[in-house]
């Protein structure tokens, strides 16, 4: 079985090892008769993936060979010779797989039934023959607002790190700690911008820079990644601090979200006690 112009098209901007790949893929399944179709998904599916990306793909398997799928696991994919098989979490028989090669695999596996109201609904067919092929619901995306209270979350959990820094890190003496904290408060500052941007188009979870926009990454940007020295950690959490309480809580407040003011106090005030204000 040939792959598909679309789907040859789709995975075009992957490496070319991942061609040769999904053709080893088609040859093993296309005599698999408990296999009703073959998709590609993610980012592929979407149509934004980049050489980033992993192959990933959706198994469509008929709804009375299913326990025998389930039941057989990873040992399907056994032809791929992989070094690495996850389980991924709450999703039965659907792996996770790093090749010899270093090619990234990952499968989702669905039964035909659920095809009728898929999450996965942006693929591309590798090949389709199910009995009676339901169409795939609609792929058209759902436009949300920033989540206000993800954001309110964030915001706190900043505050609450503000107080800890003081004594944990810098009564300690632990640096290196300090270069994590530090690391936490760019995560944080990343969130924010990320939600307060929603509704972004689709895009996979590893296009981390393609969320934001030209003037947030270059504030990321600047933020110095502290060495584990303490002039160095104090520096750069103090940086990254007045970001978030300046430009993070003007993201939370635009979003309609309420800045956590008494409990960034706190945090300051344990500031001022070890003389780091």
């Amino acid at each position: 079985m040939s792959i598909p112009t679309a789907a040859a098209e789709a995975i075009a901007p992957l490496s070319p090892e991942y061609a040769d790949v999904l053709a080893r893929i088609v040859a093993e399944l296309d005599s698999d008769r408990r296999i009703a179709a073959l998709w590609l998904g993610g980012s592929l599916g979407r149509g934004v993936a980049d050489a980033g990306s992993d192959l990933d793909l959706i198994v469509t398997v008929a709804d009375q060979e299913a326990d025998e799928i389930v039941a057989a696991g990873a040992s399907i994919w056994a032809f791929l010779e992989p070094v690495i098989t996850l389980e991924m979490r709450g999703l039965q028989a659907s792996f996770a797989m790093v090749t010899r090669d270093g090619l990234r695999v990952d499968v989702v596996l669905e039964w035909e039934l659920e095809v009728v109201d898929t999450p996965y609904r942006h693929r591309v067919p590798v090949f389709d023959r199910r009995r009676r092929p339901t169409p795939v619901p609609s792929a058209q995306d759902v436009q949300r607002s920033p989540n206000v209270a993800t954001m309110e979350a964030i915001a706190t959990e900043f505050a609450r790190q503000l107080a800890i820094f003081p004594d944990a890190v810098v009564a300690r003496g632990d640096w290196l700690l300090g270069q994590e904290a530090v690391h936490n408060y760019h995560t944080f500052l990343y969130q924010l911008y990320v939600e307060a941007n929603q509704p972004l188009p689709p895009m996979g979870v590893k296009q981390w820079s393609a969320k934001l926009t030209a003037a947030q990454r270059d504030q990321l940007a600047a933020l110095p990644p502290p060495a584990a020295k303490e002039a160095s950690v104090v520096d750069a959490m103090r940086r990254v601090s007045e970001v978030l309480q300046t430009e993070g809580r003007a993201l939370v407040e635009q979003a309609g979200g309420e800045w956590p003011e008494a409990a960034v106090a706190a945090g300051l005030a344990r500031w001022r006690a070890r003389g780091l204000d």
